[in-house]
């Protein structure tokens, strides 16, 4: 097939590159944060071109898209910290927070490196539609090769995995230009594994505790 492209603010062409992801492909989408790859989370095949398109170590877990509302298919907080989970997801998502959690059955393997917990992140509105339109893990990192800054412009995206992929779900330009900032709650003591624009002094207060950096 040519190159397809689709408007990240449409949400047929949001439906249909979901679609694609769900027959195998691996697309380039538009968010706020960076412009990102995308696979189908149950095709181990999918999910291994995105490691070689990036050049990605495997020892490096893929992120998974999510909203509030299916967030529990992929993971469950520790009760502990439950409803500090919940505070932060209607507080920041869609938005520039991902978070770490325990990781269900639902989430193979091979996309979160064989670890016990998966990154969940909800960036903005495409990202949530993409998530509710599929009823599989969408699996998902920055577009770029592993090293480099990620992607950020749409003529850009086109112009550098052209060669490699086939469907861009395009925006404009990404108006953060950051990854999201990422809390890990998977372990007794929640920390922030990094910091971007969703600062650990929004989260002290928002949560009223203070998050260490690891």
């Amino acid at each position: 097939m040519g190159i397809e492209i689709l408007n990240a603010f449409k949400d047929e062409d949001i439906k249909r590159a979901v679609r694609y992801i769900e027959d195998g492909e691996v697309i380039v989408f538009y968010s706020e944060s960076v412009y990102g790859f995308a696979a189908n989370g149950y095709i181990k095949e999918a999910v291994n071109r995105i490691y070689e398109i990036k050049k990605r170590n495997r020892e490096k877990p893929l992120n998974v898209l999510s909203t509030a509302l299916n967030f529990t298919k992929w993971a469950s907080p520790p009760e502990k910290w439950k409803q500090t989970v919940d505070k932060l997801i209607e507080l920041y998502w869609p938005g520039n927070l991902g978070l770490v959690l325990p990781k269900k059955e639902s989430i193979p393997d091979y996309v979160n490196a064989g670890l016990d917990s998966v990154n969940l992140v909800c960036m903005d509105k495409t990202a949530y539609k993409m998530s509710n339109f599929a009823d599989f893990p969408i699996c998902v990192t920055s577009a770029n090769f592993s090293g480099r800054e990620p992607v950020t412009n749409p003529d850009k995206a086109v112009d550098i995995f052209k060669s490699y992929v086939n469907v861009f779900l395009l925006g404009p330009e990404s108006s953060r230009k950051q990854p999201t900032t990422i809390i890990d709650f998977s372990k007794d003591d929640p920390c922030i594994l990094r910091e971007t624009t969703v600062s650990a002094a929004d989260l002290r207060n928002v949560l009223g505790i203070e998050l260490a950096s690891r």
